[in-house]
Formats: structure tokens, sequence, C-alpha cells
């Protein structure tokens, strides 16, 4: 078994589980990018407070289209 550690994660992986949380729940056929684009709103006033939400917002600014290629 293969185990990887990032060096400035927040150790918690709840960041993700949120993330595909809200994915699973989108009804079908939603505008993913732009549902995306709403919950970096709910999101804003939280900017850069903890690195969980840190990482959320990037994934949620990902699938919005607004920075770089997922590694």
């Amino acid at each position: 078994m293969l185990v990887t550690i990032e060096q400035n994660a927040s150790g918690s992986g709840k960041p993700e589980s949120v993330f595909i949380s809200w994915l699973l729940w989108q009804p079908r056929g939603a505008d993913l990018p732009t549902e995306a684009v709403k919950e970096l709103r709910k999101l804003a006033p939280y900017r850069d407070r903890d690195p969980d939400i840190v990482r959320l917002r990037s994934l949620f600014e990902r699938l919005a289209g607004r920075s770089g290629r997922p590694h």
C-alpha cells in the first residue's frame, strides 16, 4: 500500500467530503459551474480563516473554472 502525506494539509479530509456530498446532492442537469459560483459567494466571508475552507474554496473555484487545471 502506498501512502502519501501532503505537507500543508489540515489533516481532516473534510473539504473533499463536503465537496463530494455537495456534488451528489445537485439535481440532474444542474449547471455545476454556476452552482459552484453560488457556493463561493457563501464562503466569501470566511476567506483564509481556516485551511479547510481554503481547500473547499479551491475545489469550488476549479469547478467554476476560476483557477488553473487540477493536479
